[in-house]
């Protein structure tokens, strides 16, 4: 297993993962008519979009990072952390191939995302959102550390609404997750 920063060029993959994820996940909590319809789509234009702005982000500025896990030359996971506005930094995506799930590679992606986070705004908090009936993930965050901060109901563009549970990491958490002398081209900012 390999880590490396992410780029424009695995917009492609990233959007399948991401896709076969949701529809794993969310099975029987998402409406299936949506899980089933233009998700592909709708992945595919975001990380196109994301990608592509976050390419031309000045080298240094450091306000978004991509690690992706690759296996030979297949994407096994990935995750996405963006600074806020408030500081924190939001853990946005993360995201293991359903056929690789409680394999290690998400804990080991939480790793490189704290590292990153660490490194490149220390003394801020991660957080993160996630659906309160996904289960296996939420049972994800309170072992690896993350304490539930707030609760609260999603309405998502598609005109459903969902319970989301809000994670958070404080610092000296983020700082004790964190790997230690990680090689800097997995906490650079994401550049091409």
């Amino acid at each position: 297993m390999h880590f490396r920063t992410g780029t424009k060029d695995d917009a492609e993959r990233i959007a399948v993962l991401h896709t076969e994820s949701w529809k794993t996940a969310y099975a029987g909590i998402m409406p299936a008519a949506y899980l089933n319809g233009s998700l592909l789509e709708e992945r595919r234009a975001m990380w196109i979009t994301r990608l592509a702005s976050s390419a031309s982000e000045p080298a240094g500025e450091g306000s978004a990072s991509l690690v992706v896990a690759v296996e030979d030359t297949a994407l096994q996971g990935f995750v996405y952390l963006l600074l806020q506005p408030d500081g924190r930094i939001l853990l946005d995506n993360l995201h293991v191939l359903p056929t690789r799930k409680r394999s290690g590679i998400g804990r080991q992606l939480m790793r490189h995302a704290f590292t990153w986070a660490a490194a490149h705004h220390p003394g801020k908090a991660v957080y993160l959102e996630v659906l309160r009936d996904n289960a296996p993930a939420v049972g994800f965050y309170e072992r690896n550390g993350g304490e539930a901060t707030r609760e609260f109901v999603e309405r998502f563009p598609a005109g459903f609404e969902l319970p989301v549970v809000e994670f958070t990491w404080n610092p000296a958490a983020v700082n004790a997750s964190a790997h230690i002398g990680t090689t800097p081209d997995l906490i650079g900012p994401l550049t091409p």
